[in-house]
């Protein structure tokens, strides 16, 4: 999901002081979510993931980072919802169609899969995102 290291701790660093500037910046707390899920610490991700979705109910961002927690989780009911709520309230988000994807194929869904890839692989490639449209593409061809 993203990478673990340096970067995480100083994110840590910046969300936390972010959030005592402001208590209801919902980003920070997305972002120290994520900071926690790169470590390792998943209940602490949840905790911020759900305070900045209450804070900002339409931050699909938000949902796509919670989801892919419950993923790691093996949540994947709960993580299902989350990229349904992302795709929901952001259309043209393609991760969230990507990790949708990823639970649809681990389900032996392979047409919903196809349909979550084909579209991430889409939206990856208007936004210029060769990297992940290249793996969009890997992961329809093995579902070939």
């Amino acid at each position: 999901m993203w990478q673990v290291g340096r970067e995480e701790r100083i994110e840590k660093v910046f969300s936390n002081q972010a959030i005592r500037l402001n208590p209801k910046y919902a980003y920070a707390y997305n972002n120290r979510g994520i900071a926690y899920y790169n470590q390792g610490e998943y209940e602490k991700a949840i905790v911020d993931l759900n305070e900045a979705i209450r804070l900002n109910p339409k931050y699909a961002y938000a949902y796509n980072s919670r989801g892919e927690v419950y993923r790691k989780q093996g949540k994947y009911e709960k993580a299902l919802a989350d990229y349904n709520q992302a795709i929901q309230l952001n259309p043209k988000y393609a991760h969230a169609y990507y990790n949708r994807g990823l639970i649809h194929k681990r389900n032996r869904n392979i047409e919903k899969a196809r349909s979550d890839f084909k579209k991430a692989a889409d939206l990856y490639k208007q936004q210029g995102n060769q990297k992940d449209y290249q793996d969009s593409l890997d992961q329809l061809r093995e579902l070939q």
